[in-house]
């Protein structure tokens, strides 16, 4: 398969998860009157199939989606073909696209741009 293809197919399947978790997200404000500084989100890893949660807390899930080139992943879910760790912390990895079609996916699918 095309390596262009492929990074393109992972984008899409990245910005997908990166949608449901800003609707996660809207919905953890809202109870997070309660008192809870964290959220529930789901790997945004390329693996349509994959369904792991992660915890994260609501400030760093503010601040990966500040850029729009970094995800959250599973460990172990990386792809270092088209991204690399640039963060790791218990549950969860934080992941930079690469430069090219990788990045470039991950702006134009943005929800918040």
């Amino acid at each position: 398969m095309d390596e262009s293809l492929t990074a393109e197919r992972v984008g899409r399947n990245e910005a997908l998860f990166r949608q449901v978790n800003e609707q996660v997200e809207e919905l953890s404000r809202t109870l997070s009157n309660r008192g809870d500084p964290t959220m529930n989100v789901v790997c945004e890893c390329g693996d349509l199939g994959c369904v792991a949660g992660l915890v994260v807390s609501l400030a760093a899930y503010e601040r990966v989606r500040s850029d729009p080139a970094l995800f959250f992943v599973q460990p172990g879910h990386e792809l270092p073909d088209v991204e690399e760790v640039v963060e790791k912390q218990a549950g969860y990895h934080i992941v930079r696209k690469r430069s090219g079609t990788p990045e470039e996916i991950a702006t134009e699918t943005d929800p918040r741009s």
